[in-house]
C-alpha cells in the first residue's frame, strides 16, 4: 500500500516539473522581462535524476540578442537619430517634434513647422555662413574703439520746439478748409444743383483736406530729425554685423 502511494507521489511530482518546464519554454519563446534584468533558468531534474542533485542554472539562449539590440538602441539614441515620431497640426501646418531635444531653441520648431514637412529628417539648423572679412572695417564689436566710436544711446534728443503761443495748437493737426462763401439769391429757383456738380465741388475741397495733413504730418515728423539719424545709424550697424 505504501509502495503504491509512493509510485503515485513520484508521478505526480514529474508531471509538475514536466509542466514548469514547458511554461519556461513558452517564456523564452515570447519577449520576456526587460534587458536590464539578467535572466536565468533552471534546469529541472528529470524523474530519473529526481535524488541526484539540481543541474546548474543556465542564461537564456535570447540574452545575446536582447544585449545587442539594446547597445544599437543606445548608439542610435547617442548619434541623435529619432526613434519615434511625434506629429503636431496647427493651424493646417504639421511639425515632427520627436526630432526636437528638451533644450533646442523655439526658432527651429517654429522654422519647421512653417515648412510643413514632418517626414523631412533633414538638419534644420543651416550650417554658418563663412563671411570675409570686410577690410575696411577694423573695428571689432564689443572693442573700445567701437564703444568711443558708436557710444551707447540711453535717450534720444528732444524734438524741435515750435513757437510759443497763447493758444494751444496741435501740431499734427492741419490749419480746416474754410467754407466756401456762397451768396445767398432769393430769388432763385427752388431747383438746386445738379448731383454731378455737387460731386466735383465735394472732391475739390476733400483733395485739398488730404493734402494739407499730409504736409502738416510730414512737417511734424520732422521735429523728430536727430531721433530719426540715430535710429538709423543703429539699425545700419546692425545690419552690417
Amino acid at each position: 500500500m505504501s509502495s503504491a502511494k509512493g509510485k503515485h507521489v513520484e508521478v505526480a511530482s514529474a508531471r509538475n516539473r514536466l509542466g514548469a518546464t514547458l511554461q519556461n519554454l513558452v517564456d523564452q519563446k515570447d519577449d520576456g522581462p526587460s534587458d536590464s534584468e539578467e535572466v536565468t533558468h533552471p534546469v529541472l531534474p528529470t524523474p530519473r535524476s529526481s535524488n541526484s542533485n539540481s543541474a546548474s542554472p543556465k542564461k537564456s539562449p535570447s540574452k545575446a540578442n536582447r544585449k545587442r539590440k539594446r547597445k544599437d538602441d543606445l548608439g542610435s539614441l547617442r548619434s541623435g537619430q529619432p526613434q519615434h515620431t511625434y506629429v503636431m497640426k496647427l493651424f493646417d501646418r504639421s511639425v515632427d517634434l520627436a526630432q526636437f531635444n528638451e533644450e533646442t531653441p523655439l526658432y527651429p520648431v517654429c522654422r519647421a513647422w512653417i515648412k510643413n514637412d514632418p517626414q523631412s529628417k533633414e538638419p534644420l539648423v543651416a550650417p554658418p555662413v563663412q563671411r570675409s572679412p570686410s577690410p575696411s572695417q577694423d573695428i571689432k564689436p564689443g572693442s573700445d574703439d567701437e564703444m568711443d566710436r558708436f557710444p551707447d544711446v540711453y535717450e534720444l534728443p528732444p524734438p524741435i520746439k515750435q513757437e510759443k503761443s497763447d493758444i494751444h495748437v496741435d501740431h499734427r493737426v492741419p490749419v480746416p478748409t474754410p467754407q466756401p462763401q456762397e451768396h445767398l439769391d432769393i430769388h432763385s429757383t427752388n431747383e438746386g444743383a445738379p448731383p454731378e456738380q455737387l460731386l466735383i465741388n465735394h472732391m475739390a475741397r476733400w483733395k485739398e483736406t488730404r493734402n494739407r495733413w499730409q504736409i502738416t504730418g510730414l512737417k511734424n515728423e520732422m521735429r523728430y530729425a536727430d531721433s530719426m539719424c540715430i535710429l538709423k545709424q543703429m539699425y545700419d550697424r546692425q545690419c552690417q554685423k
